[in-house]
């Protein structure tokens, strides 16, 4: 690790020293310390910081971010992940989908007004060049909220000293074990084995009530938080209330969130652990011996007289199962997110930007693996990135799918279109020959209504089996099938309101989900709010990979929503004439005498600093992004 200032520094008693002379502590905010391995890293962060700093701002406040591209080699976008951008379709910050890429030397101003508090997160959107450190926290308040003071966020990721993200994700897709995550991290610090590296510390008191906002900002990994000894008061997810739920564990998908209290009734002043473990496998088993680690300091400084806990209950209750029964873990009672009810504040809020008409329409959505050619796609569909910014240049865009059907798998630029009001009802499916792992999807635009999910069948002995009111084939068993054209195996569930347990009353909200393995999670939206909004699986080997489309919702309506000036972008091949009935030269391509095209792929390993500006009656944030390298 290095200090730019003071050079090579060490950790002891987590705690940092100046390698040269170990008499001197070096300040933690001096130094991205991550695991405390001694090693460099590039990265692309913000502020110089990891996780960047937390944007606060209140809901309905138009806040204005200008984002100046002073890196030398890489392009840049940001998105603002849940917030819905109603009226904002070009600020959703997608390259190739809701813009162009801002490339170096180049600027970009994102104004939006969020309209819901809640806990949400900025971070790239182009490449992996999240998992190199650029996220943070994007925190909409009310007025009436927890004093900040009051308000603690924890932000989840996993960490492998040894490589960096680029050479991970070439690995993964490859094949290799070199993403194995070696440690985890909160809010940017952890430990490596015994290294006594600095860590997380949060204080709270007794007798008031704190609210946490945890983020898994990490890039694949699921995780399993506790702070074994103390309840967790669950009262929102991904920004939206829903009724109180106590829970001991909290399992968290990449790009979740979920907002808790502590149950401090019965709890004695003192020091607690916040652990986090990886879950791996569909069984959602701890890994290896790789535990993340933060610090709760409890206090009670109003001497008030802490009531006895009684007898606990050898019960263990965990939030976000992607089943019902929690295979080989006895005493476990299960909550999946699609048992949880939006309270009345939720239940309120107006999602709509333009009239609901009488319309409905389903889609079904296979995410998976399918064989043979295994590509992470959509219904056999693996998403090619179009080279033009899709939603202010529609015309140059090519989104037909013709190569694939029922059985066959074909690469293209995959897009729905979603008329104008309708209602629309999506069963996103993770079944069929390329099921492996749950996938937690994600959708821009929208927060849904999550109407039900189903979940496989987990057996005495701990296997799992597919559920099977999906049929993804008319002659071919679901193992034996690609499922790129599912239905309901019972043909009256087409009307979604045949469907057992279906919650239409006060179903919760999110924008991202757990689609379980082997199972099916059944969401609502209505297409009210035009653009074109990405959706896709929130591991980034999969979304790179493939696993992705495009909503392309009320076309006829979305410009009089965009920005004038907005740029463009697409690829130039200066491809000359071919002369009729010319003869093809010998060493010719395509007929075309002496011209060869040649494709290069530029990787770089940079980093990015935010500067803040406030400025008026609405908040103007600055992000300047520009190249160093930073030491770890």
């Amino acid at each position: 690790m290095i200090d730019s200032e003071i050079g090579l520094v060490y950790t002891e008693n987590r705690k940092i020293f100046a390698l040269k002379n170990s008499s001197i502590e070096v300040p933690l905010e001096n130094v991205i310390t991550a695991d405390g391995w001694n090693a460099t890293q590039p990265l692309l962060t913000a502020n110089k910081s990891m996780p960047g700093p937390t944007i606060f701002l209140y809901e309905n406040q138009t806040i204005t971010i200008i984002v100046q591209n002073n890196l030398v080699n890489e392009p840049v976008t940001i998105h603002w992940h849940g917030i819905d951008q109603l009226g904002w379709p070009a600020m959703d910050g997608v390259a190739f989908v809701t813009q162009c890429p801002i490339l170096p030397g180049q600027s970009f101003n994102y104004t939006f007004q969020p309209r819901f508090s809640g806990t949400y997160w900025y971070h790239s959107h182009v490449g992996n060049q999240r998992d190199m450190g650029l996220f943070g926290a994007f925190i909409v308040r009310k007025k009436e909220d927890v004093p900040l003071e009051q308000q603690h966020i924890i932000q989840l990721q996993e960490w492998n000293h040894l490589y960096g993200a680029i050479t991970l994700l070439k690995a993964d897709l490859n094949g290799a074990n070199t993403s194995e995550s070696m440690s985890i991290l909160i809010n940017g610090k952890g430990e490596f084995g015994d290294n006594m590296a600095p860590l997380e510390t949060y204080t709270v008191d007794i007798n008031a009530k704190d609210l946490f906002r945890m983020i898994n900002v990490g890039s694949a990994s699921t995780f399993l938080f506790s702070i074994p000894g103390i309840s967790l008061i669950v009262k929102e997810t991904d920004g939206y209330p829903f009724r109180e739920t106590i829970v001991d564990e909290i399992i968290i998908y990449p790009a979740e969130r979920y907002d808790f209290e502590l149950d401090l009734r019965t709890i004695q002043p003192g020091i607690y652990n916040m652990t986090v473990h990886i879950l791996e496998g569909t069984k959602l088993e701890k890994g290896g011996e790789v535990l993340g680690l933060a610090f709760l300091n409890v206090t009670n400084l109003q001497s008030t007289t802490v009531e006895s806990s009684g007898t606990r209950n050898k019960n263990t209750t965990v939030l976000n199962c992607p089943f019902d029964v929690y295979p080989n873990r006895p005493y476990t009672k299960c909550i999946p997110v699609s048992h949880l009810k939006s309270n009345e504040e939720s239940l309120s809020f107006n999602f709509d930007l333009l009239s609901r008409s009488q319309e409905s329409s389903t889609y079904f959505l296979n995410f998976g693996f399918p064989r043979p050619k295994g590509y992470s796609s959509i219904n056999g569909r693996r998403f090619i990135w179009p080279t033009v910014s899709a939603l202010s240049q529609p015309s140059e865009l090519d989104t037909s799918c013709s190569n694939c059907d029922s059985e066959t798998s074909c690469e293209c630029t995959h897009s729905l279109t979603l008329k104008t009001g309708s209602e629309i009802i999506m069963v996103l499916t993770n079944v069929g020959n390329g099921s492996f792992i749950s996938h937690p999807i994600h959708m821009h635009g929208h927060t849904f209504e999550v109407l039900k999910m189903g979940f496989p069948t987990v057996t005495e002995n701990g296997d799992i089996i597919q559920n099977n009111d999906i049929l993804c084939s008319p002659r071919l068993h679901n193992k034996e099938s690609q499922c790129n054209n599912a239905t309901w195996r019972n043909s009256s569930w087409m009307d979604y309101r045949n469907i057992p347990g279906i919650n239409l009353l006060d179903p919760v909200r999110k924008d991202t989900i757990v689609v379980p393995y082997g199972g099916y999670s059944v969401i609502r939206i209505w297409a009210t709010n035009p653009g074109i909004w990405f959706m896709h699986c929130h591991i980034d080997g999969h979304m790179v990979e493939g696993m992705a489309l495009m909503l392309n919702e009320s076309f006829e309506n979305i410009n009089q929503y965009l920005p004038d000036g907005l740029p463009t972008c697409h690829s130039f091949t200066n491809d000359p004439p071919v002369p009729q009935n010319a003869e093809q030269t010998s060493g010719s391509i395509d007929g075309r005498n002496n011209l060869c095209v040649v494709y290069a792929q530029f990787l770089d390993h940079v980093r990015s600093d935010f500067s803040f500006l406030s400025c008026c009656s609405k908040l103007c944030i600055c992000l300047l992004f520009y190249v160093s390298l930073q030491n770890l």
